[in-house]
């Protein structure tokens, strides 16, 4: 089958290809598709002009990384000033003009010499849908849709994939989106962290919290039960990220929150790292679907987080992995007391580490993922089973 992949943050891919979020769940994709045969091309809108070139993403693996801009010839006038006409939002002045015909030029280009059988885009924002209608494109159009709030010009899409049943519930309400072009397909978590055994006897030390170092994420209300209770202290606070708020860690360690900053990992020292913690923290105010909850629990390691993704992996896995913290409607103090209670019962309970890192392994595999987008690819294109 041939997919095209429209990758956000593709500079980001290729200088960490240990990318998380959304761009690591694009990366994610498009080798376990390479690896299984199919022909994946990647386009990354936005980005700037450039010339068409291979990109390894894993060691002997290499997909086509198409230009996202390309400067039009005249053979493009025969079909430009219309789709420039039907691009809503307009284009506003001269650059955007220009922009916006380079854009479109490069994304017909790279259908005439692909000839896709499925594109999938996995940002769910502009500028991909109002491409895509201005060229009139419908009939294979998926969107994975990582974001935790709707996205923009959904209705461009024949389906859109949501990481967990709970945004898929929310989000389609939101927006009104048919049924049947709503689905859910959870991530999958990578082999680093489903490859190794769980020694139920392993030294462990500390609370983790991995992901953007961000008030959305929570890293504040779990700075706050560090220093509102005293009981925490005996364990270290290991954040593993980066973001906009990390100024907040040099004020909490000057307040004597025993931390440790370690940034942002490869994935392979995040893996190894995992079975040594405690407990996994990540008090979200918002999520999809937070892989980071899955590779704790592949790892045999309990969880607080977002409510939603913890009753789900939970569900999924079916078998205890943590506590549901809401950090809209709960405070600090009740967020240290939870983590107190789970570091007590992880102390009685560690023998059943083994049992919760096999249930999640099964549950969330890369096998279980990439077979259901393909299902989804030949439901689109009318291919038939494999």
């Amino acid at each position: 089958m041939k997919i095209l992949q429209i990758h956000p943050l593709m500079k980001s891919e290729a200088l960490f290809p240990d990318a998380g979020g959304m761009a690591g769940a694009a990366l994610h994709l498009t080798r376990l598709l390479t690896e299984r045969g199919h022909d994946v091309q990647v386009l990354p809108i936005p980005e700037g002009l450039g010339s068409r070139e291979l990109w390894e993403i894993a060691p002997g693996r290499s997909v086509e990384v198409a230009a996202a801009m390309h400067i039009p010839g005249w053979r493009e006038m025969s079909w430009l000033p219309g789709a420039l006409l039907r691009l809503r939002p307009r284009s506003a002045g001269p650059k955007n003009i220009l922009y916006d015909s380079f854009s479109l030029t490069a994304l017909r280009r790279e259908l005439e010499i692909f000839h896709p059988d499925v594109i999938h885009n996995h940002l769910a924002r502009m500028p991909f849908p109002r491409l895509a209608r201005a060229l009139g494109l419908r009939g294979n159009l998926v969107l994975t849709h990582h974001h935790g709030e709707a996205g923009e010009g959904l209705d461009a899409y024949d389906r859109v994939v949501f990481p967990s049943q709970s945004a898929r519930e929310r989000i389609a309400s939101q927006a009104g989106m048919p049924a049947d072009h709503a689905r859910s397909i959870y991530s999958p978590v990578a082999s680093d962290f489903r490859r190794e055994p769980v020694d139920p006897d392993r030294p462990r030390q500390g609370v983790m919290y991995i992901g953007a170092v961000r008030r959305r994420k929570g890293i504040d209300m779990l700075l706050d039960a560090y220093r509102r209770e005293p009981g925490l202290r005996n364990e270290p606070l290991i954040v593993c990220g980066d973001g906009e708020d990390v100024g907040m860690l040099d004020q909490a360690a000057a307040d004597g929150v025993p931390l440790q900053w370690k940034g942002r990992l490869p994935q392979k020292e995040l893996a190894a790292r995992l079975p040594s913690a405690r407990l996994v923290v990540i008090p979200s105010r918002l999520e999809s679907f937070g892989i980071a909850l899955l590779e704790a629990a592949c790892s045999g390691v309990p969880v607080i987080g977002w409510p939603p993704t913890v009753r789900e992996l939970e569900a999924q896995a079916g078998v205890p992995v943590g506590k549901p913290f809401d950090a809209r409607s709960r405070t600090a103090d009740e967020l240290a007391g939870m983590m107190l209670a789970s570091l007590d019962e992880e102390a009685r309970s560690r023998a059943e580490r083994p049992r919760l890192a096999q249930a999640a392994r099964n549950a969330f595999s890369e096998e279980r993922y990439v077979e259901e987008y393909l299902a989804l690819y030949r439901e689109l294109s009318g291919a038939g089973p494999e």
